[in-house]
């Protein structure tokens, strides 16, 4: 043990010389660990990942990217119906609307045309009852030189039944209506104005009603409502049983062939991302005949 004397005093111990030496030695063999490893992690880093992610990454883990997009079959073309419903026992026509239905836009375009419409001297409700939904066809057709694809006619209760199994809508009614038609087979509505839930018996007699009124803009309006909200996801789904019963409950020159042929274009307006438009277009009258400028209107909506 060393006593100092003077504050001063240093004390330098006799085995400095060997400590330094085994100090550079051993920072000498650091340095060449330190090197040796940067280059081997910059070698092989280049082919192996040694990340801490991919180290501790289960051996057996699979990343799967959901893919939530769908895409939907590529549709084109316009389809031109007749629509036509009538009283069983009496075969009056309560409606007659062309519907088209447009896959190149994406749309429904509707027009309802009074059943005492003359076309050459003939008025539809005549041409109805001497041949059938056929030959009104062919005298609409005529009438708008347009081509028509496709009818449907349905008594009232076929319409409301099949209605009924696609399923209520959803629809505003302008003003409180309450009307009775005290013929043989009229009928009697009441219901308040606003939104109101619609079953097949409903509609078919707001559409009587609107067309006493001489409203075809509002039977067009009901038509497109049920258009929209009954061609759905859920009733895709179910399709082939509502063929079956629009055959069952309809007569109509629709074949199994082309509802099979029509697939794709039924998925597409059934499905929830297509937001179809709508279109209406009414009918000017000058008595019982449409005015040709109205003719002409009317063929520029259904012209394919």
């Amino acid at each position: 043990m060393r006593l100092f004397k003077h504050r001063g005093d240093i004390y330098i111990p006799s085995t400095k010389l060997k400590s330094d030496l085994e100090q550079k030695i051993l920072f000498a063999g650091l340095a060449f660990i330190l090197v040796f490893t940067i280059v081997f992690i910059a070698i092989f880093g280049i082919k192996y990942d040694f990340s801490p992610k991919n180290f501790f990454k289960p051996n057996n883990l699979e990343i799967v990217v959901e893919d939530n997009s769908k895409t939907l079959p590529n549709v084109r073309g316009k389809h031109n119906f007749l629509f036509v419903m009538n009283n069983k026992n009496t075969d009056e026509i309560y409606v007659c609307s062309l519907i088209q239905v447009d896959l190149d836009d994406l749309s429904y375009t509707v027009c309802t045309i009074d059943d005492e419409t003359e076309i050459d001297g003939n008025k539809i409700s005549d041409i109805y009852k001497k041949g059938s939904a056929g030959n009104v066809l062919n005298a609409v057709s005529s009438l708008f030189g347009i081509e028509i694809d496709y009818f449907i006619n349905q008594n009232t209760k076929e319409y409301r039944d099949l209605f009924d199994y696609m399923g209520n809508i959803n629809y505003v009614v302008s003003k409180d209506i309450r009307y009775k038609d005290n013929s043989y087979y009229g009928f009697n509505i009441k219901v308040k104005s606003g939104n109101q839930k619609i079953d097949g018996d409903l509609s078919s007699k707001l559409m009587r009603y609107y067309l006493t009124e001489k409203r075809y803009d509002l039977v067009d309006e009901l038509i497109l409502t049920a258009l929209l909200q009954q061609i759905n996801p859920e009733n895709y789904e179910r399709r082939e049983r509502i063929f079956s019963r629009l055959i069952d409950n309809s007569i109509t020159n629709i074949t199994i062939k082309d509802y099979n042929e029509a697939d794709d274009e039924i998925r597409v307006l059934s499905d929830e991302t297509t937001g179809a438009a709508i279109y209406s277009v009414s009918p000017v009258y000058d008595g019982n005949k449409i005015t040709s400028a109205s003719i002409n209107e009317i063929k520029g909506y259904f012209e394919k």
